[in-house]
């Protein structure tokens, strides 16, 4: 494996990412939660559906994405997700400056800019997730909501705000990596191979 490119799990897991996140994110667009389906759709409430079930998936696959990064060794893993210690830290400063002068830093398997923002990206996911496993839970499907978990679901949408954001940057950048001539997309969704 070359020392910029991502390993078979890395690529399994961000298959398995881009598939429930995207949907997650576009059946959102369109679902309507239980208790507010009066007059909804069978679209609407087929979008809920999916939603929640994808949701478990999406679980499974950040869950399972946390293992493989503690579980790797070397510059792949938690400091590729966190380059957070001196020489990331060094690395971040050298990428932002790359970009200073209007080019685009090699992007990758490796910490710096492109590792924080991947680190970034999992953490929002993660969040996401979370607090949705915990609606999945605990919202009722008839009568009251408590309190807690109302507020629960507005972290819920203000952290789906930021995937959002993150998911439409994400996809920009791929593209001007694309158009830069680099190999970075097509390494990630190359899903044969060491």
């Amino acid at each position: 494996m070359a020392a910029n490119r991502w390993s078979k799990s890395t690529r399994w897991l961000h298959l398995g990412l881009v598939l429930t996140v995207s949907t997650q994110l576009l059946a959102s667009l369109v679902m309507e939660p239980p208790g507010e389906d009066e007059g909804a759709s069978a679209v609407a409430r087929l979008a809920f559906e999916i939603h929640e079930s994808v949701g478990m998936a999406a679980l499974a696959v950040v869950l399972l994405h946390w293992l493989a990064s503690l579980l790797q060794r070397g510059g792949s893993g938690l400091h590729h997700l966190f380059p957070w210690d001196a020489t990331g830290r060094a690395e971040i400063k050298a990428d932002i400056a790359t970009l200073k002068r209007g080019a685009l830093p090699e992007g990758g398997a490796r910490g710096g800019l492109p590792g924080f923002v991947h680190g970034l990206g999992l953490l929002a996911v993660t969040g996401m997730v979370l607090t949705g496993s915990v609606l999945f839970l605990f919202w009722p499907e008839q009568g009251d909501i408590p309190q807690w978990v109302d507020l629960v679901g507005e972290v819920h949408g203000a952290i789906g705000a930021l995937v959002w954001t993150y998911w439409g940057s994400h996809i920009a950048l791929a593209v001007l990596h694309i158009r830069a001539g680099h190999t970075e997309v097509h390494d990630i969704f190359r899903l044969t191979g060491g």
